[in-house]
């Protein structure tokens, strides 16, 4: 055991944190010493785990408190060792590690945070939780998707388990796996590197995301936001997959479901029928609209006051919302009709009594208006009360009520500060990712074939097509692997 506890506490980082090369130095002295470790002595680490959990630090000593749980969890728990005791230990790591250490423990830390996605070693609720801090603590931006995305996102949303899962989630992506990546820096250490130069299958941090997985990823996280009846975050997921670049005007299953549920959930968030987004593939239009006929014909009668034709769509077409898994998103979409019905009228009323509202709307779920004024005030008073509505509802002195639109409230000048200041913080982080991004694409082999080919065309004269520009000539093994391959 003192031989083991040796080399588990031989990692000393630099007095100098900022010195990348002396810290990636002893980073890798210890790595070797572990993975030696792990392979002579992997069993003493199992009998002494106990004693050796409790002597090492998990945020000090990240890289070997993650060499004892791989050798007592994987590739199963080993029998013999306390598993609460183990498993309690397991979960303050997973909140307390240090992400630069354990840039250099890849292969590990995936295996740790896959057995924990699993859903066999913890209950859902902390397994998600675990796995969404692990994932921010490795990359605090959030902007690279990896293999450990979809492992959270499929525990969160089959368990519901969704909240704890939302700070990974909500984070916008700019990364992916696979793409090309030339910056030849020798440090994996360096703070300042974008994602992508030590999130990789080379550093073992992520698994190669191929392209259904990619899309899946976006589809599971529509879904959670529906589950949630966030329709508008919902409406921006799935718009990403119904604007993939597919190659060749390719269209995935997941594609297709992406956009009939992208028509329902614009009913919802927009009260509307959405226009299919312009950087939508034209040939992936078309499929679109053959395959998702039923669904654009309920959109187009959902903006109209035809509430027969709504319902008759609804109806016909019941068989087809079940077997695409959206019957409950059908029926939020005619639930919400009457509501963007009375929010309609302020196109043409700043004031309109309670009764009218009632003649001139009708509910889609019974095809007849409201039976009692009382039913219009409740149904508008939700919708104040969700702040769909900005109103408020007003007694006459001869007892008949009115709703009064209201103006958009003006912001306060600490609500103009804290945008300005969000806003400042968002434009610093695109400065960061432009960079990454620009030096990723200037030493890209493909990029660099483009404009040698644009260089001989200015040279002989020759013209090209205007509509065809860099991403059409893109290699197959670019970008994210094999992702334009749907």
């Amino acid at each position: 055991m003192d031989q083991c506890a040796d080399v588990l506490l031989a990692f000393s980082p630099p007095s100098d944190l900022t010195d990348n090369e002396a810290y990636h130095k002893a980073a890798l002295i210890h790595t070797q010493r572990l993975s030696k470790l792990l392979k002579e002595r992997s069993k003493e680490l199992v009998t002494f785990s106990k004693e050796l959990l409790n002597v090492v630090d998990p945020s000090y000593n990240s890289l070997s408190y993650l060499a004892i749980l791989h050798a007592v969890l994987i590739p199963s728990p080993a029998a013999k060792v306390e598993q609460e005791f183990v498993l309690d230990k397991l979960v303050t790591f997973m909140m307390l590690f240090d992400g630069r250490q354990c840039r250099y423990g890849g292969l590990n830390l995936l295996d740790i945070m896959e057995a924990v996605g699993s859903g066999r070693l913890l209950p859902p609720s902390v397994a998600v939780k675990c796995l969404a801090s692990a994932i921010l603590r490795l990359d605090p931006s959030g902007a690279m998707l990896t293999s450990s995305h979809l492992i959270l996102a499929r525990l969160a949303y089959d368990t519901d388990n969704i909240q704890p899962a939302l700070p990974v989630i909500d984070k916008p992506i700019v990364y992916y796996p696979g793409a090309p990546d030339n910056n030849n820096t020798q440090y994996l250490c360096d703070l300042e590197l974008p994602p992508p130069s030590y999130i990789s299958k080379s550093t073992g941090l992520t698994s190669q995301l191929k392209t259904s997985l990619v899309l899946e990823y976006d589809l599971i996280r529509g879904m959670m936001y529906c589950e949630r009846r966030d329709w508008r975050k919902a409406r921006d997921a799935f718009e990403g997959n119904v604007t993939y670049p597919a190659r060749d005007g390719g269209c995935s299953k997941i594609m297709v479901d992406s956009f009939k549920k992208w028509i329902l959930v614009n009913l919802l968030a927009n009260g509307r029928h959405g226009n299919t987004p312009s950087r939508t593939n034209a040939s992936t239009s078309k499929i679109f609209g053959l395959l998702g006929r039923p669904y654009v014909s309920l959109a187009t009668a959902f903006t109209t006051d035809d509430v027969e034709q709504l319902r008759l769509e609804a109806q016909q077409n019941a068989q087809v919302w079940m077997e695409d898994g959206n019957a409950g998103l059908v029926e939020e979409v005619m639930a919400s009709y009457q509501k963007w019905r009375v929010l309609s009228l302020q196109d043409i009323y700043t004031k309109i009594s309670i009764a009218e509202i009632r003649q001139m709307t009708k509910s889609a779920e019974t095809g007849f208006a409201l039976s009692k004024d009382e039913d219009v005030e409740a149904l508008i008073q939700n919708m104040i009360i969700a702040a769909m509505l900005n109103g408020v509802i007003e007694k006459n002195d001869d007892g008949t009520k009115f709703l009064q639109f209201l103006s958009p409230t003006a912001h306060s000048e600490a609500d103009v500060a804290r945008e300005m200041k969000n806003a400042a913080a968002i434009v610093h982080h695109l400065r960061r990712v432009s960079a990454s991004t620009d030096h990723r694409l200037g030493h890209s082999k493909e990029f660099i074939k483009f404009l040698m080919k644009e260089a001989k065309r200015e040279k002989s004269g020759e013209t090209q097509d205007p509509t065809l520009g860099f991403e059409t000539l893109l290699e197959d093994e670019d970008l994210m692997g094999d992702s334009m391959n749907v």
